[in-house]
């Protein structure tokens, strides 16, 4: 799950792992989402679906990266002027300009989701009052200071606003490990190669956001892009089900219980980051 049409994904470790290192920008703002994941779907019906193809998304003048084979779903940003990005062994090539794309290759294994109920109905299982809407478009909060709070906090947004789930608790042991996999991702300009590599743990089931042009767009757009996959049409769902839909999986699943999030800003102004998924 992977330009100035950012992008994210998910990957899992332990329940199960799947990445997606496609639609990369190089050279110009913004880049994809790509990840790594695991657990079953949220159940009900999806709302709305980031826009056309698979694989890379596109930048304001440039061209989109490509798509591998990995693992996991990748989405990104849409933007104007760009040409679609390549396709890779996992995803095909994303369409024109302003649309947005997945990518990448399958993920293994994972744990059921036990939330249900269908969009714009009230959810079982979760909060009290809460009508489930998954189409659910929401700003980002005001920035408390703390980007590492932030980005829990969005992801708390989605959940109890959207799901009618439970909020995860910040991992902050963790955010050293997920600040390192940010600039390591970065080094070798591959979104989830801090976790394949094993470089710290604990990673858990992963979302990345890789070289957005901003902290702010991490937070307000890749995460919105992210939960715009929606529920996917099976469960499990793995293969090319998860490809499409693991952001959105990672971000839903009833399995972990906290979140570290890790950021890395380049020499060049480009922000990577990711999401660890812990139980």
């Amino acid at each position: 799950m992977h330009n100035a049409r950012a992008w994210a994904a998910s990957f899992a470790f332990v329940v199960g792992c799947g990445s997606s290192d496609g639609g990369l920008a190089t050279d110009v703002a913004g880049a994809g989402a790509s990840g790594h994941g695991a657990s079953a779907p949220l159940g009900g019906v999806s709302g709305a679906q980031a826009s056309a193809g698979m694989a890379g998304g596109l930048s304001n003048g440039g061209t989109g990266g490509s798509a591998s084979a990995s693992g996991g779903s990748s989405a990104g940003t849409p933007m104007t002027g760009g040409t679609s990005g390549a396709s890779g062994a996992g995803g095909r090539g994303n369409s024109g300009g302003g649309r947005a794309g997945r990518g990448g290759g399958a993920s293994f294994g994972g744990a059921a989701n036990a939330a249900g109920g269908s969009g714009g109905k009230p959810a079982t299982g979760g909060t009290g009052g809460c009508v489930q809407n998954i189409g659910c478009k929401l700003q980002a909060q005001a920035g408390s200071g703390d980007l590492h709070q932030d980005c829990v906090d969005r992801i708390n947004q989605f959940r109890t606003q959207c799901a009618c789930l439970p909020p995860l608790s910040r991992s902050t042991d963790g955010e050293a490990c997920a600040d390192r996999m940010a600039e390591y991702d970065a080094a070798k300009n591959t979104a989830h190669a801090g976790y394949n590599d094993k470089i710290c743990q604990p990673s858990g089931a992963q979302n990345s956001c890789p070289g957005y042009s901003s902290n702010n767009q991490v937070i307000s757009l890749c995460m919105q892009q992210m939960w715009d996959e929606g529920p996917p049409p099976s469960n499990p769902c793995n293969g090319d089900c998860f490809q499409e839909y693991g952001h959105f999986i990672n971000m839903t699943s009833t399995s972990t219980n906290k979140v570290a999030c890790g950021f890395y800003t380049t020499s060049s102004g480009k922000v990577w980051a990711v999401q660890n998924f812990l139980r």
